[in-house]
């Protein structure tokens, strides 16, 4: 298997190493594509790219430095709340946020704090914040029409050990199963996401084997991304990624091309 990574932050938006320097880091560790997915602008104003043409520039600049050695793609995740001014050549669907009934904005993924509150403002209920959460998903999907899911089971992320729900849940399971069951028809390519892994939130990655084995039924693709904010952290996980989607029954794997095809699919 390739190493190639669709999943890549830097300091243009909340990631701490310049486009140049990532793209050197993979470089150096092998990889024969690499895609920059720059959190895209975003009409809540939290941490989105600054400036997309900045950031194409330098994607662009970085692509033409590599040409023949490594393919760098312009990539970007777009959030719900996300708008593109730019065309991109891969767009990564997600879900960072949630509005609560007061309309106060409620980060997910941000810190362990800000998830205690998210959780507090839906009661402790996991069901309830299940169904908003997969809703919202849903509602991402039918709007941006994402090439990948990234990170789908997200709320996640500070559970380790069910620290703030039971993940065996019965009715969050189904919540979490039938909502991943409707979204195959609007993007059949899901990411298994190594990044809370990383930030040693996390000793698996996203998302759970019970959904992975259950994309594999409806005949979805998946595609591994490390959700990289450090350069260092390139290929974290991808070990444990590759055993997970073998351990769900995948005889094969996407990632991004390393000539002109955006997507392609290895063996295992």
């Amino acid at each position: 298997m390739k190493k190639s990574n669709l999943h890549t932050h830097t300091v243009l938006c909340d990631g701490r190493d310049t486009v140049r320097h990532m793209a050197d880091r993979a470089y150096g560790k092998g990889f024969v594509s690499l895609g920059f997915s720059g959190h895209g602008k975003q009409t809540c104003n939290r941490f989105g790219i600054r400036d997309e043409h900045e950031y194409a520039a330098e994607v662009l600049e970085a692509a033409r430095a590599y040409e023949g050695r490594m393919r760098v793609w312009l990539g970007v995740e777009q959030d719900y709340y996300g708008v593109c001014g730019i065309k991109y050549d891969y767009r990564l669907g997600a879900v960072h946020y949630l509005t609560g009934d007061d309309g106060t904005l409620y980060g997910i993924d941000h810190s362990l704090d800000t998830f205690s509150e998210l959780f507090a403002h839906f009661g402790g209920d996991i069901r309830a914040l299940a169904r908003a959460y997969y809703g919202k998903v849903y509602e991402m999907a039918v709007k941006n029409r994402p090439d990948v899911i990234v990170h789908y089971d997200l709320i996640c992320k500070f559970n380790e050990n069910n620290r703030f729900f039971d993940e065996e849940d019965p009715v969050y399971r189904r919540i979490a199963l039938e909502t991943l069951e409707a979204i195959y028809s609007l993007c059949d390519m899901l990411e298994v996401n190594t990044g809370a892994m990383a930030r040693l939130w996390r000793t698996r990655p996203y998302p759970t084997p019970e959904l992975l084995g259950r994309w594999r039924e409806l005949g979805g693709r998946v595609i591994i991304g490390s959700d990289c904010h450090d350069a260092e952290k390139l290929d974290w996980g991808f070990d444990a990624a590759r055993a997970l989607i073998e351990g769900a029954g995948y005889k094969t794997v996407w990632r991004l091309g390393d000539a002109d095809e955006l997507f392609v699919e290895d063996e295992l």
